[in-house]
This record gives structure tokens, C-alpha cells and sequence, in this order.
């Protein structure tokens, strides 16, 4: 349970964390990975050397896996957006944390006692 000072505290890191929220920036949630492959070409190096790397993103929508081909040029604009999304969530655990904790009674101080209200 916390006390009152520790009330006023917990408002102020969740409005900070608020602010934050409001300053997030376009996001996206999902994964990037690399694979390695052969094109197919007969002439090309990938058939006797090494393969290709290529970039792809990943994610789970309405019950189906969905995946992109994003390419090395696109990848850090992806990750970014994948970046900014692990930030909300990041920011909305730390939000729940003190919600949780604001939900709890105050503990009050009576005559050197700790009561609760």
C-alpha cells in the first residue's frame, strides 16, 4: 500500500510516462529476419558460393502470419517503426505497473501507527 507522498510520486512518473506516449511516433509491430538464399540464376555466384541475404518482416495478424519482403534498403525504416512499437509497449507495462500500484489503498499515519484506510 503506499502512502500519500508515494501517491503524488507514482502521478507524476505516470504522467511523465504519458507525455511519452503522446510523443510516439508512427510504429509497427511484427519481426525482421534474414535469410539466405539461391536465386536460380545459373550463372550467378549464389549457385556455387554464397547465397543471398534478403530481408524479411514478420507478423501475426488475425490469426494468420503474415510476411513482407522489405530488402536492405527499406530494413532500417522498418526497424524503426518495429523499434517505435517496442517502445509503446515498453512505456504501457511501466503505465500498468503504477496503475496497479494506484489501485492499492493509501496507507495513512495515525498518532506514529500505520493504519490503512
Amino acid at each position: 500500500m503506499p502512502t500519500e507522498l508515494e501517491r503524488i510520486r507514482l502521478a507524476k512518473r505516470r504522467d511523465t510516462l504519458l507525455e511519452q506516449v503522446r510523443g510516439l511516433g508512427n510504429m509497427m509491430r511484427g519481426t525482421l529476419y534474414a535469410t539466405r538464399v539461391r536465386c536460380g540464376a545459373p550463372n550467378c555466384e549464389c549457385v556455387q558460393g554464397e547465397k543471398h541475404s534478403k530481408i524479411h518482416f514478420s507478423v501475426r495478424l488475425k490469426g494468420r502470419t503474415r510476411i513482407a519482403y522489405v530488402g536492405k534498403p527499406r530494413s532500417k525504416e522498418v526497424a524503426a517503426l518495429v523499434g517505435e512499437y517496442q517502445r509503446a509497449w515498453q512505456l504501457i507495462e511501466q503505465l500498468t505497473e503504477i496503475n496497479l500500484e494506484l489501485l492499492r489503498p493509501t496507507r495513512i499515519r495515525k498518532s506514529g501507527k500505520q493504519a490503512t484506510r
